[in-house]
């Protein structure tokens, strides 16, 4: 009986193991680190030693780069509800750290209030198709907030929304995104280009948003390989945006950190961002690639389909038919039945509202998010009892 038992776990690998083969390609390779817990020490921002720090990281790998997204906040111990952001809340860790920063690169403000002082709700990764997406939810006391980025298979870029759903008038609407360029280094010659314009270390800049609307952040001495006693040149890193979701945007091109602050319009609920890590590339070769494919970014931006299709089209019904063949040969495992149902009874609603697109799409997708992932992770063990039940 042991011989069969082994037998049969041997097989069903197999039949997995060729399952993953035989999916289309390309993908983009999607890992969650889950939630980590830690106590935060020296050498972190002073506010926050001593504090429990609350981190996740979700790679997305397109097979041309892996992306790297952060959440990284201090627990405030005297809220549950509450997030002390050290340096910022949302980074980006690779390709590398030093571009679009680590510690904090994106910040959406409403009404004057930074998302960040709300603590996650959900952090979630998933690839579908040709894709991979990483979702932060915030439940905030002006808004459901979302912010995904999403990496396509074999691209270069990461796009990312933030997509609103207010429970309050909201008066104002920002976005704060920082990077050093190249290199975490203060000897150093930063620049700003525009479509118009070559800003140099010093210079404050107010954008033209019809005509300026993207950046490319550089530095002159720190170019892509550059190597000093201490530090080596990354390469630039870069941005663009839709025009007609921004009222103002500006920078002060600085000599070590730089912030550029993008005023957005306050009756919009849908504002849209790309961001390329140009970690490798000479500052020349990154110009004239941003130069000769902005135009059709902006377009493609413009109408980009940022709704996830591994979550709209979960095919739940199917998914039911496959978990009963299992549960049949298991009448002995109550609880496992139970916990299914309970998951496709929430299922059954959350998707539905998410195919309305109504108010509370966001958190259902998010609830969701997390069901389906549970979901899809017990079932092969389940599949695997019901193999061996039946020996």
């Amino acid at each position: 009986m042991k011989l069969f038992r082994l037998a049969a776990v041997s097989c069903l690998a197999g039949i997995l193991g060729h399952a993953s083969l035989a999916q289309e390609s390309p993908q983009v390779l999607v890992s969650d680190s889950g939630v980590e817990t830690v106590t935060i020490g020296p050498g972190a921002p002073r506010h926050t030693i001593g504090l429990q720090g609350h981190r996740q990281a979700i790679t997305l790998d397109t097979g041309a780069v892996t992306y790297g997204v952060r959440y990284v906040v201090a627990r405030d111990p005297q809220n549950p509800l509450a997030a002390i952001p050290g340096e910022g809340y949302i980074g980006m860790t690779q390709p590398v750290s030093c571009n679009w920063y680590g510690g904090g690169f994106f910040d959406v403000q409403l009404n004057g209030q930074s998302i960040g002082r709300t603590l996650v709700h959900s952090l979630t990764g998933r690839g579908s198709a040709s894709r991979g997406t990483a979702d932060f939810v915030f439940d905030t006391a002006q808004a459901v907030v979302r912010v995904r980025f999403v990496a396509l298979a074999g691209g270069d870029c990461l796009y990312a929304q933030a997509l609103l759903e207010p429970k309050m008038a909201i008066q104002s609407v920002r976005v704060s995104v920082r990077c050093y360029p190249s290199a975490f280094v203060s000897d150093a010659e930063r620049h700003v280009l525009t479509p118009r314009r070559d800003l140099a270390q010093g210079q404050r800049a107010e954008l033209d948003v019809a005509k300026e609307w993207w950046t490319l952040y550089y530095d002159r001495i720190y170019d892509a390989g550059t190597i000093s006693a201490t530090h080596r040149g990354a390469g630039p890193c870069a941005m663009l945006w839709v025009p007609d979701q921004t009222e103002k945007a500006g920078f002060t091109v600085a000599s070590y950190g730089i912030d550029t602050v993008l005023t957005l319009k306050p009756d919009r609920r849908d504002f849209r961002f790309v961001f390329f890590d140009y970690a490798g590339q000479k500052n020349e070769a990154a110009k004239a690639a941003l130069r000769g494919r902005a135009e059709r970014l902006r377009q493609e931006l413009a109408a980009f389909a940022f709704t996830d299709p591994s979550l709209a089209n979960w095919p739940l019904p199917q998914k039911q038919a496959e978990l009963q063949q299992s549960l049949a040969s298991l009448p002995q495992d109550v609880e496992a039945a139970a916990r299914y149902q309970r998951w496709a009874q929430e299922l059954t609603a959350q998707l539905k509202l998410i195919h309305a697109g109504s108010a509370g799409a966001i958190m259902a997708e998010a609830n969701a998010a997390k069901t389906i992932g549970q979901w899809e992770r017990g079932l092969p063990e389940l599949k695997l009892k019901a193999l061996l039940n039946d020996i």
